[in-house]
């Protein structure tokens, strides 16, 4: 089932689809937050964000705290809202 949400800075309406649909075409699913596993946020970032100088530095926070051989979605140990407010239109939450 596919769920409807806002894009973060826009308002565009954009279909999000659930944990056993299909991911949008260029979006890659991301967790971000600093606490436990039940506490991280998914967001899902367009492909586009990772070629941005702010995205790169999450992935060397990432690379740091977890290193290069993270198994499964990539974690990111951020603020949600920080990591919102950076990353701009370039992604969307799942709520």
């Amino acid at each position: 089932m596919t769920k409807q949400h806002h894009c973060c800075r826009c308002r565009h309406v954009k279909s999000i689809p659930s944990e056993h649909e299909q991911l949008p075409k260029g979006y890659i699913p991301v967790l971000v937050g600093t606490g436990k596993a039940a506490e991280l946020q998914r967001f899902l970032v367009s492909i586009e964000a990772f070629k941005h100088p702010h995205f790169v530095g999450f992935l060397n926070m990432a690379a740091l705290e977890f290193g290069y051989q993270q198994k499964g979605v990539l974690t990111i140990p951020c603020d949600p809202e920080k990591f919102r407010q950076a990353a701009g239109k370039e992604v969307i939450r799942r709520v």
